[in-house]
């Protein structure tokens, strides 16, 4: 054997040994990069996926892991591009799809999601966890036909699945498919029956079928578990409402305020106390709505409801202006207006309020008789 063949043979063996020696010190930063990131360091870990990639740009593992630790950092934006890439890579992974689509889906992408979910089904058809979040995307984007059918895939192949049920219900619910709903939730809680969110929207369930009684006592159980849930408050304190209970819905409907100050609770507990008669409260709370948000009409017409009754005129007057800004064509608003003029002796307004209900319409019986009265006591002013 020639010297420069020795010499080519021994350069190939170095190139060769380097090479291995290579892709087992890639696999051990791969290694502790995975453990890094099993620990929590997510940093640390990027940094060593970093390391590979600056060397290795095709590692479609290092891109992947590396998207897993930037979405534990909430860094969703990068995640997106580092799963791009793991899809470069090698775009048959069912799970690197998965990944994109629910970074996406999180991102509030969710047009971008559903592709990346039936991306990872196409590829792998059992793949319960794809069905279910496909299933909350078109949810999301209230394709609710589409959720249901997709969840019911998920469920399909994993029956002891609490979220597909529950997930499922909210669809069937969006649908007003209450009863179908309720079997749901119901099913997700025999699964997990600390499910607050479960208790919480059986009872919306419930009220849908005007079934206040048993939507009471759901709420009364997603308040056991979580007492601290604004929207279970006020959903309690509205059942309480309708069933004429109106003191106890008064404490829901300040539980609800205290937790998640808005305009809803405000209104609510307002039309409460207005049932009471206690009508100095009721404007009071629907001050507070006001406050919240000043384009909300019911609060304005029960506002003025409230003033009339204190005999406060001119203030209810201007509270059913204000209504009518917001709904200039509403009779029940300028009907009530006109009996306020009429009180005021402000006839020839009040003819002109009854005269526009009249117009969209003209059957109504309530205005044609305050107009008469109107007429004739405007009449009589004038000797």
């Amino acid at each position: 054997m020639s010297q420069t063949t020795k010499t080519k043979i021994e350069t190939t063996v170095f190139k060769t040994e380097a090479v291995k020696a290579d892709v087992v010190e890639t696999e051990n930063i791969f290694r502790r990069g995975l453990t890094l990131s099993q620990q929590g360091d997510y940093e640390a870990a990027i940094a060593h996926f970093n390391h590979i990639l600056q060397f290795q740009p095709n590692h479609g593992n290092a891109w992947n892991e590396k998207g897993n630790a930037l979405i534990s950092l909430d860094r969703y934006a990068e995640a997106i591009t580092s799963f791009e890439q793991a899809l470069i890579c090698n775009a048959a992974l069912p799970s690197t799809h998965y990944s994109l689509g629910w970074v996406a889906s999180v991102s509030g992408q969710h047009g971008r999601a559903i592709e990346s979910f039936k991306q990872a089904l196409a590829l792998q058809a059992d793949f319960p966890n794809a069905h279910y979040s496909l299933g909350l995307s078109l949810y999301t984007l209230g394709q609710y036909s589409a959720a249901i059918a997709s969840l019911h895939q998920a469920l399909e192949l994993q029956p002891a699945f609490a979220d597909a049920w529950y997930s499922q219900g909210l669809a069937l619910y969006a649908t007003k498919r209450y009863e179908s709903a309720i079997k749901h939730f119901n099913q997700a809680l025999q699964l997990q029956p600390d499910y607050q969110a479960a208790f919480s929207s059986r009872g919306a369930a419930l009220m849908g079928l005007s079934d206040y009684a048993a939507a009471i006592a759901s709420y009364d159980k997603a308040l056991g578990l979580n007492p601290e849930d604004a929207e279970s408050w006020y959903q309690w304190a509205m059942c309480l409402k309708q069933t004429g209970r109106y003191k106890d819905a008064i404490l829901g409907y300040n539980k609800a305020l205290a937790l998640q100050p808005s305009h809803l609770p405000a209104y609510g507990r307002g039309c409460c106390l207005l049932k009471l008669g206690n009508y100095e409260g009721a404007i009071s709370s629907y001050d507070c709505a006001l406050e919240f948000q000043a384009a909300h009409y019911e609060s304005w017409f029960n506002r003025g409801i409230a003033l009339k009754q204190l005999g406060r005129l001119a203030e209810a007057v201007d509270s059913y202006d204000h209504a009518l800004t917001l709904r200039p064509n509403d009779p029940k608003a300028r009907t009530n207006l006109g009996g306020v003029l009429l009180r005021l002796d402000r006839f020839e307004e009040a003819i002109a309020c009854y005269d526009k209900v009249l117009e969209s319409h003209p059957d109504d019986a309530l205005a044609q008789q305050n107009r008469l009265v109107a007429m004739r006591r405007s009449q009589a002013s004038k000797g």
